[in-house]
Parts: C-alpha cells; sequence; structure tokens
C-alpha cells in the first residue's frame, strides 16, 4: 500500500535528526522553514549546518539546537518526529525499532521499509506547498517531478493565495450556498490568475460585490 500524503503542522514540534552530514543538512533545511524545534545530534556536524543554526536565532522562526557528541537513545525522549540519518544502518535501524515501539514518526533515510513516514520533494511558492512522493522507490523521479512542476507555476501564485486568503472570508459570511461560494471563489480566483496577483484587494472586493449583485 502506498503512503498517504498527511498534511502535519509541526511548528513548535520536538523533531530529532541524527546525524550531521550532508543529508541531515537537507532535512534540516527543508523542515526550518516550516517552524519546528528541531535537535541535531552527532558526533562531527558540518559547518552548513552550524550556519543553518546561526539563520534560525536570527530569524526566530524556527529553533535549532546542535549537539555535537555520540548518540543515546535517551536523547529521543519528548521527540514528536525523528530522523535518522547517520551512515551507520545498524544504528538507522536501532532508532527505526524504538520509535516504532513508542509510536514516534520516524524518517530513515535511503531505507524505506524503516520508516513510518517519508519525505517527499517539495514544491513552495508562498502558501502553497506541492509533496511529490514515489512511496520511496525512486527519489530521482520525485526530483524530475519537483523540477518540472515548479516551472509550470504561474507568475504571482504566492500573491494570489494570499488575495484569496483575505477575501475568502468575505465569501463565507456572504453566502449561504456551498455551491455559489465555490462558484465566486472560483472565479475570483481565475480572476487574479488573469492579473498574474497584481490585484489590490479593494479591487478584488468590487469584483465580489458586483458578482453578489448579479
Amino acid at each position: 500500500m502506498g503512503y498517504f500524503p498527511f498534511f502535519m503542522d509541526v511548528a513548535g514540534k520536538n523533531g530529532v535528526i541524527v546525524g550531521g552530514g550532508g543529508v541531515a543538512a537537507r532535512k534540516v533545511e527543508k523542515l526550518l522553514a516550516f517552524g519546528p524545534k528541531l535537535t541535531v545530534i552527532a558526533p562531527r556536524i558540518e559547518d552548513g549546518i552550524r550556519m543553518m543554526e546561526e539563520a534560525a536565532v536570527q530569524t526566530g522562526a524556527a529553533s535549532l539546537i546542535l549537539k555535537e557528541q555520540p548518540f543515546q537513545m535517551s536523547d529521543l525522549t519528548g521527540a514528536d518526529f525523528v530522523i535518522a540519518a547517520t551512515d551507520d544502518e545498524t544504528l538507522n535501524g536501532r532508532i527505526s525499532e524504538y520509535c516504532m515501539a513508542e509510536r514516534i514518526p520516524v524518517n530513515v533515510v535511503d531505507d524505506r521499509e524503516k520508516c513510518s513516514f517519508l519525505f517527499p520533494a517539495l514544491v513552495q511558492e508562498g502558501d502553497l506547498t506541492i509533496g511529490i512522493s514515489t512511496n520511496g522507490k525512486s527519489p530521482t523521479a520525485a526530483a524530475w517531478v519537483r523540477k518540472r512542476l515548479s516551472q509550470t507555476l504561474p507568475e504571482g501564485l504566492g500573491e494570489m493565495i494570499d488575495l484569496m486568503s483575505q477575501i475568502r472570508p468575505r465569501v463565507m459570511e456572504q453566502t449561504a450556498s456551498e455551491s455559489r461560494r465555490r462558484e465566486i471563489l472560483e472565479k475570483l480566483f481565475l480572476y487574479c490568475m488573469e492579473k498574474k496577483g497584481d490585484v489590490p484587494f479593494a479591487e478584488l472586493l468590487r469584483c465580489l460585490e458586483g458578482m453578489l449583485d448579479a
């Protein structure tokens, strides 16, 4: 069976990444944008992760703690999710077994059978997030799809989504019919698409008023 693509809010969640090399760095980079509290544990942590720690401190959007020390299973206490990214398959397996027993979501890099969740290839544009997965069978294919998909997204899509988030409560308040709401929101979105997101909110409100009066 495939993996169902849940989208989970990880802001403020405690994530533990075991490993301090390039693979761990890529996981840290992906996750930090979503605001978790990350702890990276490894006997040696590469400079790229240290640079991300400095950036996280400056922005305050996420927390990144580095522990340059040998890993112990007690380091997983209180974790909301775990990523095993070491080059030691035996250790990665032990981490997976522990997390499975404790019902902690775990991802073991390059070992699909030991994962309870997978990392998708991500496409991000503002508040739009698209996750692409091949059920762990071909990360290369997922990366190819991500690249092609990112090239096809319309210009200004992030701004359009911001506008829609502002206008949606007005539509919900003023339209009782669910089908009519969908129709109006679709028309407003297509209008934003025509303008490539370059639409003042007041103009979008006038469009809404015209639709409601029609």
